[in-house]
């Protein structure tokens, strides 16, 4: 006889959790994806410190020649649905065909895991959610941009010095003279690591050594002025990479944070972005700065102090507006002391340099008021002595 305890563990059967029969259930749909990466460390791998990319067009070839095209999210998935059967003529929906999947590389980066086009064959399989699976699944592919360090000499002269120079020297000590064009501008095929420029003019005894260190971006160099000596560094350096966002995804920066005053500067956590400038932005951490609405930001010192700006890392937020122009101006009582413009990307950061010193005023601003997107700000803040 059975006792109590044995017949209330007996089990039930129910229709909501009877095991499934593979070989009547009916295939829905389901994505398969391209993911692709910002490769950092440009050796073809996805390992640590790469970062997902958004923004990346994705191409699929169908064996009837039909083109689908998809674009990476900000979780770097390019996705496709696959579906056997499906009237969905956009879908993966034939078995024993060969789908070829191919990555359409942006101008100005090339692709590091040398996958670019990927021919995969899809085979039936019965019970399974799409009702194909692939021979072998769609690996990662890394991209990574075209290094540059790009700059323009600046001069008060209405004729520019025919002999300004520019030696470089590269992370393994091969010297270069670079061409300066006749407005001042020059441009340097790069890699990463650390290279040092020099600047002379012998006419007007002037020279200025720049030391530039190359990671995962191009550089553009700004404040390059003739005759102009900086400022002696009188401020500890400190970084703004707004990964001290917690409360919430996305929050105002408070009057007072480092030392400076803000202005439409938000915080953000970037997964929660769309735009995928937000997501290919981000250099450390999880959090970034954007302009809000688009808006100019202004960042400040307190009365009778300053600050130096050194550079940061920036994008445009959206795809509609890749290289949309970024100017930026810095004031000292009230007098301009730099304005200069560059193009900004969707895809991937540039890295701006200025080392622009003893400022009490940084404006950041957008031609056609599209969001700019940073992180990692560098500033140098004066030292405040305790009594």
């Amino acid at each position: 006889m059975l006792s109590w305890l044995t017949l209330h563990f007996l089990p039930i059967k129910s229709e909501f959790y009877k095991d499934s029969d593979f070989n009547r259930l009916e295939p829905g749909d389901l994505n398969i994806s391209v993911y692709t990466f910002h490769d950092r460390n440009r050796n073809g791998i996805f390992d640590v410190g790469d970062l997902s990319m958004a923004g990346i067009q994705v191409e699929l070839k169908k064996s009837d020649g039909m083109i689908v095209n998809s674009v990476s999210n900000k979780n770097g998935y390019a996705n496709f649905k696959m579906a056997l059967g499906s009237s969905n003529y956009r879908a993966i929906n034939k078995d024993g065909e060969l789908y070829v999947f191919k990555v359409l590389e942006p101008p100005n980066w090339q692709i590091t895991s040398k996958n670019r086009r990927q021919e995969i064959i899809f085979l039936r399989k019965i019970g399974s959610p799409g009702g194909l699976v692939a021979d072998e699944a769609p690996n990662w592919v890394g991209l990574a941009p075209n290094l540059t360090i790009k700059g323009q000499i600046r001069t008060k002269e209405i004729n520019f010095p025919k002999d300004i120079s520019l030696e470089v020297i590269n992370p393994s000590g091969t010297k270069k003279n670079i061409k300066i064009g006749k407005d001042g501008k020059f441009i340097i095929g790069a890699k990463q690591g650390i290279w040092k420029l020099f600047f002379k003019s012998k006419s007007l005894k002037w020279q200025k050594t720049k030391l530039v260190n190359i990671k995962h971006a191009p550089v553009e160099l700004m404040n390059i002025r003739i005759g102009e000596n900086p400022s002696q560094i009188i401020g500890k350096e400190v970084i703004e990479n707004f990964d001290w966002i917690k409360h919430s995804d996305l929050e105002k920066i408070p009057q007072g944070h480092l030392g400076l005053k803000w202005n439409y500067l938000l915080a953000m956590n970037n997964k929660i972005s769309r735009g995928p400038g937000y997501t290919n932005v981000l250099n450390s951490g999880h959090g970034i700065g954007y302009s809000s609405s688009g808006h100019p930001v202004v960042i400040e010192s307190f009365k009778g102090k300053t600050f130096d700006f050194i550079g940061g890392y920036f994008t445009v937020a959206w795809g509609k507006a890749n290289g949309e122009k970024l100017k930026i101006e810095a004031f000292r009582k009230d007098q301009i002391v730099l304005s200069e413009e560059i193009e900004l990307s969707h895809l991937g950061p540039k890295w701006l340099e200025l080392d622009i010193r003893n400022i009490d005023r940084l404006v950041l601003s957008t031609e056609h008021y599209w969001q700019f997107a940073t992180d990692d700000l560098h500033f140098r803040i004066p030292i405040t002595k305790e009594r």
